[in-house]
């Protein structure tokens, strides 16, 4: 088999990088998964907690980190492309309908099956499918990682929650080491800068557009909460203010950045590498989102009410966590700081000790009002990022 014809599943480098509508289905399943991470934090507002679900949120981050790359290398349009996509599709819904509960009994097992399997199944297929290519190595390399970290998830369900949660932090560890590392193998090296490129304006549209649609998990829980009230009252007052939290965090990520991202991975030495170190930043900015829809919830539900240590917390951490992620990224593809940015964050903390005689619905507003105040910050020249 010459490489020409066996190379049939690779993207073309000149295709036009618009989004498949299989890639919005996917995308639209990521609302799920984060809709049942932010259920967790809800269901029980703990440090403990917090990290077993940021353990969880980073576990589906990289699911949709790896997915977006294999849109972007293999072209979307072939049959078999999309059968890996529906597959990971597949395994990342039950990924998220275990998570509620996944350090609990099967549940886990359910959760780390799912990850390890939608894995595999999409290196299997790339492996078979790209024999005699000389680009056949790059998901082999990719394929004997997922199936060395595997054996980590595998087992750590089977482990009482304590130590699940340290055997599925070092799992998921690895797997973003792997990809920071180019997933170097004994004999077979790393992934090089022409094995890992990327068409920028693809991945940049694949980003932008995964984070309008967290942030509709914002709005998701305000919808789904407000029930047997009348529009006015303090509920509905909650209810603004998230829809006035997903509007500022759209305008802080949009508005001063992210349309400069392809532009970024263009003036990149080693734009696929690049890309992949902007998905962790990323995944602290959906951290960010998830945390805020979090605390919508205690908003929306009693916002009225004493607030707890733990929910001021939850409250003000979403902000916090989405500005210091937004930060990095701006950092980390232009090299420019947004100082504005870190110290409206540092302001909410410092905050936080008078808040605690607040309500939530009064909490809410002073997080709202410092993510509006430096959403309305004047561009300054035509830099905006």
């Amino acid at each position: 088999m010459t490489p020409k014809r066996s190379g049939w599943l690779l993207r073309a480098r000149e295709d036009r990088p618009r989004i498949s509508y299989l890639e919005l289905l996917f995308d639209l399943g990521l609302i799920v998964a984060l809709s049942r991470l932010s259920l967790r934090l809800v269901n029980d507002i703990s440090w403990l907690n917090a990290l077993q679900t940021m353990i969880l949120l980073a576990a589906v981050w990289w699911v949709w980190t790896v997915t977006a790359y294999t849109t972007d290398w293999y072209d979307p349009e072939q049959p078999l492309t999309q059968l890996i996509v529906v597959g990971v599709l597949l395994g990342g819904y039950l990924m998220a309908m275990a998570s509620v509960r996944a350090y609990e009994g099967m549940h886990g097992f359910v959760f780390a099956a799912s990850y390890v399997g939608l894995h595999l199944f999409r290196g299997l297929i790339l492996v078979t499918a790209l024999r005699g290519h000389e680009l056949r190595v790059r998901p082999l390399r990719v394929l004997i990682w997922f199936s060395t970290t595997g054996v980590l998830w595998l087992g750590g369900a089977f482990l009482p929650a304590p130590a699940r949660l340290a055997v599925w932090a070092l799992a998921v560890t690895l797997d973003y080491l792997a990809g920071l590392f180019g997933y170097w193998v004994p004999k077979l090296g790393r992934i090089g800068a022409q094995e890992l490129r990327v068409v920028g304006e693809h991945i940049s549209e694949r980003y932008r557009q995964m984070f309008i649609v967290g942030l509709g998990e914002v709005l998701l829980v305000a919808a789904i909460k407000f029930r047997n009230v009348t529009f006015v009252s303090a509920t509905t007052a909650g209810l603004i203010l998230l829809f006035a939290n997903a509007v500022a965090m759209w305008r802080i990520y949009v508005v001063y950045g992210a349309e400069h991202l392809a532009a970024g991975l263009e003036r990149s030495t080693n734009a696929g590498r690049q890309a992949l170190v902007v998905a962790y930043t990323h995944l602290i900015m959906i951290a960010g989102v998830v945390l805020t829809a979090a605390g919508g919830e205690v908003i929306v539900v009693s916002p009225t009410e004493q607030t707890s240590s733990a929910g001021l917390a939850l409250m003000i951490a979403g902000p916090v966590v989405f500005l210091a992620g937004r930060t990095l990224y701006a950092f980390e593809l232009f090299r420019m700081m947004l100082w504005r940015l870190p110290v409206g964050a540092l302001a909410l903390i410092a905050t936080t000790p008078f808040l605690h005689r607040l309500p939530p619905i009064g909490v809410g507003a002073v997080a709202s009002g410092v993510l509006l105040a430096l959403a309305a910050v004047p561009r300054v020249g035509r830099r905006r990022y």
